[in-house]
């Protein structure tokens, strides 16, 4: 995701990121739904991996960003 390595965000910034993160992790639920429905969200389907490795990366994206926001906080300016 752009601009996660600053550390430098205004609460704006950050609202916005987070939900641009939360906008992408609603995709892949509905894309994981639509897999289970079709009896496809297992382990062995190459869409099904693709989807979890997506949202593990946007898990990573959001825990980072929060440290980020954390970091910015309680470092003295």
């Amino acid at each position: 995701m752009p601009g996660l390595g600053d550390i430098d965000m205004t609460l704006d910034e950050y609202n916005a990121r987070v939900k641009s993160i939360f906008a992408e992790q609603q995709s892949v639920a509905q894309e994981t739904a639509k897999l289970a429905l079709s009896g496809m969200a297992n382990p062995t389907s190459p869409q099904f991996a693709q989807l979890m490795t997506k949202q593990w990366s946007l898990v990573q994206d959001w825990a980072k960003l929060n440290t980020e926001l954390m970091v910015g906080i309680m470092t003295p300016k």
